[in-house]
């Protein structure tokens, strides 16, 4: 597998993580604001590292020769 191929795979990866993570973070006023607010940052960090993963990874995709 190409390495900009396994850049796909890697941010893909990376993004849907970064959303399992946000998405459970508890609802507000059910738990410590700290935790809540600290889990959605960490998903939000992390699947920002996906999509630039993504990103870098169809960019080298598109200019790779046949």
């Amino acid at each position: 597998m190409g390495r900009s191929k396994r850049l796909i795979v890697l941010g893909s990866s990376f993004t849907a993580v970064g959303l399992a993570v946000a998405g459970t973070a508890p609802v507000a006023g059910t738990a410590p604001l700290e935790r809540v607010q600290g889990q959605q940052t960490v998903g939000g960090v992390v699947l920002l590292v996906g999509w630039a993963l993504l990103a870098l990874g169809i960019h080298r995709f598109g200019r790779e020769s046949v």
